[in-house]
C-alpha cells in the first residue's frame, strides 16, 4: 500500500497533487505495485471543544509512523509494516526511483552499502559514504554512529567529514564537543557557513525543548549564557537581543 499523508495548507503536497502524481509514467508503475490512497493528517486531530478524535485516520497515521512533516509518503506492505518513508516532494522521476528502491530494495545503493557494513569493511572514506547516503535516505544511524566514535573517538571539528557525524550528534550544549563549537564560533562559520548556522540552530532547539516540560528559565538562562555568543557571530543579521530571544522562549514556555 502506499499512502500519500497531506494537509490542505501544505505547498509542497499540492505541488505532488498537481504536477508530479499526475505523469503517466510514474502512476503506472504505482498502479502495477501498489494500492494508492490519500489521507489528510489533519483528518481526526481536532473536534470541536478543541479535543482530539482518536477515531480518525490521519490522528492513527501520524502516531503509528511518527509523521511530523508534510507531506510524508508511506509505503507498506500487506502485513501493514512500514517499508519506506519519504518526507517532502519531489520530481516523478525521483519518485519512481523511491519506489524502485522499495520493490527491489537490493538494487539500491543504500542497501549495497549496508551489506559491506555488514561483512566488516569500515574504512573511514566507507562509513562517510554510508553515513551520506544514509542521510539522503533518512535512515537511521545510530548503529553507525556507535561503530563511527568506537573506530574515531576524538572527532577534530576541522575535519568536514568528522564534523558531519558531530552534527548527527546530540545536542547538549554542556557536551565538550559542543562547546568546543560554541567557543569558537567564527573559526567553524568561517569553515561550514550555513552547515555551522544550521547546527547552532540544532543546539538552541534542544535547549528550549529539554526545558520545555519543567519550564526550567533558569537552564534557558544559563545556556544563553552560552549560546548567545555564538547567535550574534552566526545570526548577526537578525539583530535580536539576548532579552528578546529569552522573552520568545518564556511565551513559547506559557502556550
Amino acid at each position: 500500500m502506499f499512502i500519500d499523508v497531506y494537509t490542505d495548507w501544505c505547498g509542497p503536497c499540492k505541488y505532488l497533487s498537481n504536477s508530479v502524481f499526475i505523469d503517466q509514467a510514474l502512476g503506472d508503475y504505482m498502479n502495477e505495485h501498489f494500492v494508492s490512497i490519500k489521507v489528510n493528517g489533519e483528518d481526526g486531530q481536532e473536534i470541536e471543544g478543541g479535543e482530539r478524535n482518536e477515531e480518525g485516520e490521519g490522528v492513527k497515521l501520524i502516531e503509528e509512523f511518527s509523521i511530523d512533516a508534510y507531506p510524508t509518503l508511506l509505503f507498506l506492505d500487506p502485513e501493514r509494516k512500514l517499508l519506506k518513508k519519504v518526507v517532502g516532494a519531489m520530481e516523478a522521476e525521483a519518485l519512481i526511483e523511491k519506489v524502485k528502491g522499495v520493490i527491489s530494495p537490493e538494487t539500491t545503493k543504500l542497501y549495497q552499502l549496508n551489506a559491506r557494513f555488514e561483512k566488516g569493511e569500515r574504512n573511514k572514506p566507507f562509513l562517510i559514504e554510508l553515513f551520506t547516503e544514509k542521510i539522503n535516505e533518512e535512515e537511521n544511524t545510530d548503529v553507525l554512529m556507535k561503530e563511527y566514535l568506537r573506530l574515531h573517538p576524538a572527532l577534530n571539528l576541522e575535519d568536514k567529514d568528522d564534523f558531519m557525524v558531530f552534527r548527527l550528534m546530540e545536542k547538549d550544549f554542556k557536551h565538550p564537543l559542543v562547546m568546543a563549537f560554541l567557543n569558537e564560533p567564527e573559526k567553524y562559520f568561517e569553515l561550514y557557513g550555513n552547515l555551522a548556522l544550521e547546527q547552532l540552530q540544532s543546539i538552541f532547539e534542544e535547549l528550549i525543548e529539554s526545558s520545555k516540560e519543567t519550564r526550567d528559565i533558569e537552564a534557558i538562562d544559563k545556556g544563553l549564557d552560552v549560546l548567545y555568543p555564538a547567535i550574534q557571530v552566526m545570526a548577526k543579521d537578525q539583530d535580536t537581543t539576548k532579552e528578546e530571544i529569552r522573552a520568545s522562549i518564556v511565551e513559547y514556555f506559557n502556550n
